[in-house]
């Protein structure tokens, strides 16, 4: 079968002949059939066709490498995150309150002022403790002064030594008194035990106060305590030392980063949870007491070879990954993958550190073929990483 179509510019000719599709364009000067017909067949060049005898070069991509984009398998610390609810604590921290009757003396302290260890806070009026103190203060003096005459005349044998023995008794006995008339003066001053931040005053100069009023509070927050709690299911992985990042509504974007320092020696027989706490640094005193905050606590820190997970081809419950050798030929290999998370996934088995994966263009790729990296100039640089939380906020938080 012939056909010929005479167009505008030139002539073309269309020949089905033995099952094969042949074409030819000729020029205007040459529109007749009988120039097809002598060409005897296809120009060069052309092919033979789209039958079944002919084809143009065999399936797609099978003359020309496949355009990809790869990545190098690196080495990352990779860990498991447990989220987790806590309340903020001081360090240490006690109510002051008055240990005996009487009238406040003196407040020393202003409210929220930093005291040392040691400091007077506020004193109560102690007339009578103190008249006492004096006149044991005297006796004590007085006992000491006769001891040290019976010792110089029993140098000269004129004082027995039942008499030395009896006045060493005396001074035993002033000496103690001493020191419980100086513990009961001690009550009426009240000091810090340790260093920290007074709260607001709640008595004021003059009051009469009774032992157990409130005169303020103290709070070492230095170190900020967390306690919180996780569900059992996590115990054999729970021990001192590990790692956790705090945050809180009321300084959105950061994190407050401490430690694990102890685990409860019980689960909670109602929740199936362990108890938990954590201390936190907090030179700048910025968390305070009662602070509700959401923790991150990172267990089971390991380096891992990560791979980006859109590298994975699944197939058959199996995980594979086509690499790229050095001669730039791909060959698919199957891995054993590990635990994920957010746009990477571990591998236990089946790749190397430096070995160059295909990201993107594995649906194209079979094995042994060419491929063409597109990203060669960046095949050097580290796969993108993340957590299971996701994006880290902005360090001025939403706006």
């Amino acid at each position: 079968m012939r056909s010929a179509i005479l167009g505008f510019t030139g002539l073309v000719v269309i020949a089905v002949i033995g099952g094969g599709l042949y074409y030819y364009f000729a020029p205007q000067s040459a529109p007749t059939a009988s120039s097809a017909r002598g060409a005897g067949g296809p120009p060069p060049g052309m092919g033979g066709g789209m039958g079944a005898g002919g084809g143009r070069g065999g399936p797609p991509g099978m003359g020309r490498p496949t355009p990809v984009l790869v990545t190098k398998v690196a080495t990352e610390v990779f860990d498991d995150h447990v989220e987790a609810i806590g309340t903020s604590a001081a360090n240490e921290s006690i109510t002051v309150t008055a240990k005996v009757p009487g009238v406040i003396r003196s407040l020393n302290f202003g409210d929220g002022q930093f005291v040392e260890k040691g400091a007077e806070i506020a004193a109560i009026n102690a007339g009578e403790q103190d008249g006492r103190l004096s006149a044991e203060l005297a006796n004590y003096d007085e006992q000491r002064r006769e001891l040290q005459r019976i010792t110089d005349l029993a140098k000269s044998n004129n004082v027995s030594q039942a008499r030395i023995d009896q006045q060493t008794s005396a001074v035993r006995k002033a000496e103690a008194n001493l020191a419980s008339a100086r513990a009961r003066v001690a009550d009426y001053r009240i000091a810090a035990p340790f260093a920290g931040v007074l709260g607001t005053r709640k008595v004021s100069l003059g009051a009469l106060v009774s032992p157990g009023t409130v005169i303020t509070t103290l709070d070492d927050i230095s170190t900020i305590k967390l306690d919180f709690a996780v569900p059992e299911t996590f115990l054999a992985t729970l021990r001192p030392g590990l790692d956790i990042e705090a945050t809180t509504s009321a300084y959105q974007g950061e994190l407050f980063k401490g430690q694990v320092v102890s685990v409860d020696s019980r689960v909670d027989t109602v929740t199936r949870s362990v108890g938990i706490r954590a201390l936190v640094p907090n030179k700048q005193a910025r968390l305070k007491p009662g602070m509700l905050m959401v923790i991150d606590l990172i267990k089971d820190r390991r380096q891992s070879l990560m791979i980006p997970e859109q590298a994975l081809v699944p197939e058959n419950n199996k995980q594979y990954v086509f690499t790229v050798a050095p001669d730039n030929t791909a060959s698919r290999v199957q891995i054993v993958i590990g635990r994920r998370r957010v746009g990477s996934v571990e591998v236990l088995e089946g790749l190397s550190e430096g070995d160059i994966v295909v990201t993107e263009g594995t649906m194209e790729l079979r094995p042994g073929g060419k491929v063409q990296i597109l990203n060669q100039d960046k095949m050097g640089a580290s796969p993108p990483s993340a957590d299971m939380r996701g994006p880290a906020p902005s360090p001025r938080g939403p706006s």
